[in-house]
């Protein structure tokens, strides 16, 4: 699992998004690999909870744009078993962010239990300025959070969001300084193994259980959205600058 590093002590399974190369962006490999790591995690006891975090100065900048934009089926159902398992996964996710969240990035925010950025942390879901539509959830998981202006004032102006935009907007439980965010993070995951483990199972399973229903029906709205937009002329224009190295040019409306 040479794009993540995996380790477990204490009870507690540590995640880390390992393509500094790559900004941490997810590809459909990662995805399957990251299902594995979950499913593991689920069937060992001595698991009490999750912490995801990402190598270096950065969290996940997304889905690896250039597979995400040229996907075929195999690669969809990679990134669909992806979001899958953080919602069925039924034990405590906490997430320590450094760095920039971006798109899939934030949307993976959204399945943890708690959230924990830096003060320079930065949160963005650019799928409109990319000629895409939001999916991973996204359209349910930032109004649910965020309430509905808000979420539709990102979505559509894909604006970055600060770490304390964030925390207003739900998507964070705490900032703190940069260097302190893993420290903070892995006080409060030492705080859950020594917590009834069936009680926070429980407890998590009460609190997503409604989240789960809504958030598979938003995914299914998605799909058929994006599956649209990916044979557009203006998805087409965003992969021409990409490749090109430029910015997009959508002055010609495409629908």
């Amino acid at each position: 699992m040479s794009d993540l590093t995996v380790s477990v002590q204490n009870g507690v399974c540590h995640l880390v998004i390992s393509r500094p190369a790559k900004r941490n962006t997810i590809d459909a490999a990662t995805c399957l690999s990251w299902v594995k790591v979950l499913a593991q995690a689920q069937k060992d006891e001595a698991v009490r909870c999750v912490i995801i975090s990402g190598e270096e100065t950065v969290f996940c900048a997304g889905a690896d744009l250039q597979e995400s934009l040229h996907r075929d089926e195999k690669i969809q159902q990679a990134y669909d078993a992806l979001i899958e398992s953080m919602i069925a996964f039924d034990k405590p996710i906490l997430a320590a962010v450094q760095g920039p969240a971006v798109g899939l990035g934030v949307a993976i925010l959204c399945f943890c239990d708690m959230v924990y950025c830096g003060e320079k942390s930065l949160f963005s879901v650019p799928f409109t300025a990319l000629g895409l539509t939001p999916e991973f959830g996204l359209t349910f998981s930032l109004c649910e959070k965020a309430g509905f202006k808000k979420a539709m004032e990102k979505l559509l102006l894909s604006e970055p969001i600060s770490a304390f935009e964030a925390l207003q907007m739900g998507i964070v439980t705490s900032v703190f300084k940069d260097e302190d965010v893993l420290k903070e993070t892995l006080a409060r995951a030492a705080r859950l193994t020594v917590l009834p483990p069936g009680s926070l199972r429980a407890t998590k399973a009460l609190m997503r259980k409604h989240q789960g229903i809504a958030i598979r029906e938003a995914l299914n709205a998605e799909h058929d959205a994006l599956t649209q937009r990916l044979q557009s002329d203006e998805v087409k224009e965003a992969c021409r600058a990409f490749e090109e190295g430029r910015k997009p040019d959508f002055s010609v409306s495409s629908h």
